[in-house]
């Protein structure tokens, strides 16, 4: 009865957000999901425009097809409607969370609030990205690979699941191993081998699609596209970004506090890194505070989760492990990306944690989930209302992403090209946060800047004042200013519209 009640309660959490305007990264996934309704064998065959120059969606869009072919029946559905589509993979989360809750904790429903609750998985409900298809498929799968009364060998359904993991993200790839390891940690070596089969044959079957339809592996090219911030300062932005997620939007330190002294210990390394860190890139005031904060509290979640009595602690330490290593590899960090790796955070910690304290950090991670969703609604729609305040004009040219992009496209404006020469008496739409390209003009005969107001300030999920960007570890901006808290506190305008005419 908890357990369907926690469902109940998940998708009551989903439907005050179904009708969200298309956000951040949903502009593109849906661009390609339309190009999949058309050409279902090839859905990165088009151009976009997505980092300021058109590009063939091969090259510049750094996720397989998976969400793209799941979107394509109704890409050209209402946004409700198109978040409707996506509630199957929340009731999947839910059944993998339980399942894996009942065998580690013997607690399904509260492993059910406490990672697909989790903000991070609260905000990938609302999305139309890879995020909520890959949470279900990793629970899923980790559920059927270790809590099941097969014999092991018989247990490749549940690896391939975890490998189908690829095609919504290739972080999926670092799922494969571990349903290798498991069955070798049990000393079935033959189990292992099959296993590790099994959970590596949608990858195959993808580089196989790849070469047919392209002629090229996508995975390879997204490898030297995503190894470009490899350095030491680059790789610390990471670690901390990545940490200060962790513990502020994925596995909140409540859960650590049945481990006091491990939890302060973990919670004043963290905090020390995050103040080093923080302070070696030029940050001070709240910026400074929120990275320490929230680094904190992932040095704090990590620390009481650490523990290696048994082989399923070692094995729920790989996962982890394996994940966040793999995260210092990518271009930059986002709360999103810890999506396939985070649950064990909570799983080792929920194994001994007592029955109050897990209430406690359930409600925590649901309170914080909908005041970080109702942020980010209200940044959706500001941008929205920017685009139709843009719109007013006419038709024109666009400067920036995510949701401004698209619904300016929608609306027949066209993209700029980075330092294109714009034609005389021509409109442009600026958005001051969606990272925008600049033309190459100098002359302009009308220019006025609109402040798009927080309407609700507080709580924030992209703030200047307050340090802090959930979906990345930049704000966008000359330069650009480096942060690591998934959220903090601000009341700066949300954006900033800039529309501009050429002379004529």
């Amino acid at each position: 009865m908890h357990l369907r009640l926690s469902l109940l309660l998940l998708i009551g959490l989903f439907l005050p957000f179904a009708e969200k305007p298309v956000h951040i990264d949903d502009a593109n996934f849906l661009a390609m999901a339309r190009q999949a309704a058309e050409n279902p064998w090839k859905p990165h065959d088009f151009m976009i425009n997505w980092q300021g120059s058109t590009e063939s969606a091969l090259q510049v869009l750094s996720n397989p097809p998976g969400i793209a072919l799941w979107l394509a029946p109704v890409s050209s559905a209402s946004v409700l409607w198109l978040h409707l589509w996506m509630l199957p993979w929340l009731i999947l989360a839910a059944w993998g969370a339980a399942r894996l809750g009942a065998r580690i904790a013997g607690q399904p429903a509260a492993a059910t609030l406490l990672i697909v609750g989790a903000p991070i998985s609260m905000i990938a409900t609302q999305a139309l990205t890879p995020d909520l298809p890959l949470l279900a498929l990793t629970l899923a799968g980790m559920a059927g690979l270790i809590d099941s009364d097969e014999s092991m060998e018989k247990r490749w359904p549940a690896a391939l699941m975890l490998g189908l993991t690829v095609w919504f993200r290739y972080s999926g790839i670092v799922l494969i191993p571990l349903a290798f390891l498991w069955a070798w940690l049990h000393r079935d070596r033959r189990a292992a081998i099959r296993l590790g089969a099994a959970a590596s044959l949608p990858l195959l079957v993808l580089v196989g699609h790849d070469l047919l339809a392209y002629e090229s592996i996508h995975l390879l090219s997204m490898v030297d596209f995503q190894s470009t911030a490899n350095g030491p300062g680059s790789i610390a932005h990471k670690a901390i970004a990545t940490l200060a997620a962790l513990g502020g939007a994925a596995a909140l330190p409540i859960l650590a506090l049945s481990r006091p002294r491990r939890a302060l210990a973990g919670a004043i390394t963290g905090g020390l890194l995050g103040f080093a860190v923080g302070t070696s890139f030029g940050q001070t005031a709240t910026p400074l505070l929120a990275t320490v904060m929230f680094s904190a509290a992932g040095g704090a979640s990590l620390a009481g989760a650490a523990r290696l009595e048994d082989q399923l602690d070692r094995f729920l330490w790989a996962w982890l492990g394996m994940g966040l290593i793999f995260l210092l590899g990518l271009r930059f960090s986002a709360s999103r990306y810890l999506i396939p790796f985070f649950a064990p955070a909570l799983l080792l910690s929920l194994r001994h944690a007592p029955r109050p304290l897990v209430g406690l950090a359930a409600a925590g991670g649901i309170i914080i989930g909908l005041g970080i969703s109702a942020d980010d609604l209200d940044l959706a729609q500001v941008q929205e209302r920017a685009a139709a305040r843009a719109s007013a004009t006419g038709e024109g040219r666009i400067a920036g992403h995510w949701g401004f992009q698209h619904h300016l496209l929608e609306q027949g404006w066209i993209d700029i090209e980075e330092d294109e020469t714009l034609p005389p008496a021509t409109w442009m739409a600026i958005s001051k946060s969606a990272w925008p390209q600049l033309p190459s003009n100098t002359c302009w005969d009308f220019m006025e800047v609109i402040p798009m107001a927080d309407p609700n300030p507080g709580l924030r999920v992209m703030t200047a004042a307050g340090g802090a960007n959930l979906h990345g570890n930049m704000l966008a901006g000359s330069p650009p200013q480096p942060v690591f808290a998934p959220w903090s506190l601000g009341s700066d305008p949300q954006d900033h519209l800039t529309i501009r005419r050429t002379c004529p």
